[in-house]
């Protein structure tokens, strides 16, 4: 039937080629056709089939009046300075109607022009009245949660409407919900809020195109549809908070009967602005009383670090003269046992007091330490092992280990020490029955969730977690609990130098560190150490060359890594040529191999031939300390250079310099 009143009544000049917005609506009036005017009139939103009375917010004419001698009637839209003009359309016979024509032009009485300005003069004052009000609650309030009910509460009064809701956003997902439905006309809010979660992602992708609030109607393949479905209200005016092209949230304004103004979606937009101005107020507020305070904390341990660093160095030049002494001593007094006994226990305590000295100089002025690849997953085995080995019976070990942790380049031993001592504290903090957890997991801090980590550059870490259920600790000692000497256990248990020194290893290879404690629950320990990403670009300074070192001689390679990093590179150390192979295809910047031929499983020239047929171009070193090798096969294997062991070290940084 609709067809055969467009064909009937649609013409070419008269409707298609006009610039006035005219339409066709049926008998019920609901419109089944209209021209392009009315559609750029109208915006957003389903109109073929939409009544005219969701459309405008009016109320449709009594057929008397429509039937009268006037045969149309006109309905003025003072918020929009135009007049809606309604026009029966009749059979041939002249007495049925069979649909009717619609058109909306400018006012051009006077009288409507003029109320139409006073409305928009009155809703304004109202909202400049809200929204001074609103910026002085600003001023005083700290809780984002009743400033927004407030901005709610208004925005439901202003526009005349039912209900609101306020979703807020983390990132892509939807965080929390708040409601204000005086009228409970909200049955059933987990099916709510379960339909916004359904809707969010195909509407936060027309909002975030728009950027401006989405009026849904009830109305079929209407967007929005399905909320005003759930809601059972006949409009829905669903209004973005952008801040930095972030949504933080979104106003969802609903109303059982009737359609929303212009006026109503602008005021909406402007109390959503307001919201996202709120809402990034009081997270930036929050987020600088947190920096603040983790800033006089980290303060107050670099003067620490720097005291105890000068006392360090003194406390080792005297330790140097303890040493020396010891050492003539031993080849000028009588070799009886009480002598020897009394130099050994001299030596010894001279020997911790070495070692305290380095945990000292490592937390106060960290430095470059020799450098492996660490695989945590099997660190965190090793841990596991020596906890369910050693650790009294009344404590169980929980593992919350992902799989497939990022690798780190960092000393090996020192971060197996940091965590082992946290499971050490952990135990010693628990009395009878209690639980250690053990954790780790890969963790991207990136613009969306930064404000979780605001310690922490952009990037990927590892983040391990020991926790405990033993004593706590009290509020007032978890700013102390890094200081030297500061211990909350017995005077005899330790020194209070565990977490001192942890902490300085943790600074050290660029990490942070967390503690969060509630008296007689138990306390968490967050440990961030940073993936080891190296750039693959720009062609890096010397100072960033990265040398790896592949060869099974424990004692060798340490000493010949630390010749190297003292003369400004970077050492990654493998003990296999297999270990070489994994860590080249792991992508990892690498500017020189320095291999030994004589490796298990797959010797150095075996490992070569693999590397190069990998298309893996960089320059090699071979060394040996009994073959010897012929030119030929050096090119043969594409190896740059030879050194022979035992190695001559000016000679081989003149060769690494002529390399790369």
């Amino acid at each position: 039937m609709s067809d055969e009143l467009i064909r009937k009544y649609k013409s070419k000049e008269l409707l298609e080629l006009q610039t006035t917005s005219v339409a066709l609506a049926d008998k019920t009036f609901r419109i089944f056709w209209f021209n392009k005017s009315f559609k750029k009139d109208i915006g957003t939103g389903k109109i073929k089939g939409a009544s005219l009375k969701s459309l405008f917010n009016i109320n449709t004419p009594d057929e008397k009046i429509l039937f009268g001698p006037a045969k149309s009637f006109v309905i003025p839209l003072a918020d929009q300075n135009k007049n809606i003009i309604i026009t029966p359309l009749f059979s041939q016979s002249g007495k049925d109607v069979e649909a009717y024509f619609i058109e909306m032009l400018p006012l051009v009485d006077s009288d409507f022009q003029q109320n139409a300005e006073k409305e928009k003069l009155r809703r304004n004052l109202v909202f400049q009245n809200e929204l001074q009000s609103i910026l002085v609650l600003l001023v005083k309030e700290k809780s984002v949660a009743n400033i927004a009910e407030e901005i709610l509460i208004r925005c439901i009064d202003v526009t005349n409407s039912d209900f609101g809701v306020i979703v807020f956003h983390q990132g892509d997902d939807v965080k929390d919900f708040l409601y204000t439905d005086n009228s409970n006309l909200i049955n059933d809010k987990s099916e709510v809020e379960k339909s916004i979660k359904f809707n969010s992602s195909f509407i936060n992708k027309w909002l975030d195109l728009n950027k401006r609030p989405l009026l849904a109607l009830n109305h079929h393949n209407n967007i929005g549809y399905g909320l005003t479905q759930v809601f059972n209200c006949e409009s829905l005016c669903i209004s973005p908070c952008y801040f930095d092209n972030i949504l933080h949230a979104k106003i969802l304004v609903g109303k059982k009967s009737g359609t929303f103004s212009s006026l109503d979606i602008s005021d909406i937009e402007q109390f959503s602005i307001l919201l996202s101005f709120a809402i990034s107020n009081i997270e930036t507020r929050d987020l600088n009383a947190a920096l603040e305070s983790r800033l006089l904390q980290a303060q107050k341990l670099e003067t620490i670090g720097k005291l105890s660093s000068g006392m360090a160095h003194d406390f080792n030049n005297l330790l140097s003269s303890i040493f020396g002494s010891l050492h003539l001593l031993r080849s000028r007094v009588p070799d009886s046992e009480n002598v020897v006994r009394l130099i050994d226990n001299i030596e010894n305590c001279s020997v911790r007091a070495r070692d305290l000295t380095k945990g000292l100089l490592s937390f106060g002025k960290p430095t470059a330490k020799r450098k492996e690849i660490v695989m945590p997953n099997f660190l965190l085995n090793e841990i596991s092992k020596v906890v369910t080995q050693t650790f009294p019976s009344n404590i169980t070990l929980e593992e919350k280990v992902e799989d497939g942790l990022h690798s780190i380049l960092g000393n090996g031993t020192e971060i197996y020490q940091i965590l082992l001592n946290l499971c050490v504290n952990a135990k010693e903090s628990i009395e009878g029955k209690g639980k250690i957890v053990l954790g780790a997991s890969n963790i991207l801090v990136e613009d969306n969730n930064l404000m979780n980590f605001p310690l922490l550059d952009r990037g990927k870490y590892v983040k391990f977690l020991v926790s405990d259920t033993g004593s706590g600790i009290e509020e007032e000692h978890l700013s102390k609990i890094f200081d030297p000497y500061f211990s909350t256990k017995q005077k005899d248990t330790g020194s209070g130098l565990g977490l001192y020194v942890t902490y300085g290893i943790i600074k050290a290879h660029k990490g942070h560190i967390d503690v969060t404690s509630r008296k007689g629950i138990g306390t968490t320990f967050e440990v961030y150490l940073p993936v080891f990403e190296p750039q693959k670009a720009a062609k890096p300074k010397e100072t960033d060359k990265m040398i790896m070192l592949a060869d099974d001689e424990e004692m060798l390679s340490e000493l010949l890594a630390e010749m190297l990093e003292s003369s400004g590179y970077y050492v990654i150390k493998v003990k296999s040529g297999e270990e070489v192979i994994t860590v080249l295809t792991e992508e990892l910047k690498v500017d020189l191999l320095i291999i030994d031929y004589n490796m298990p499983i797959m010797n150095g020239l075996d490992c070569i031939a693999k590397i190069r047929s990998l298309n893996f171009n960089l320059p090699v070193i071979l060394s040996s300390g009994s073959l010897r090798f012929e030119d030929e096969d050096l090119k043969r294997y594409k190896v740059n250079s030879k050194i022979m062991k035992p190695y001559e070290f000016d000679t081989m940084l003149d060769t690494i310099k002529q390399l790369i």
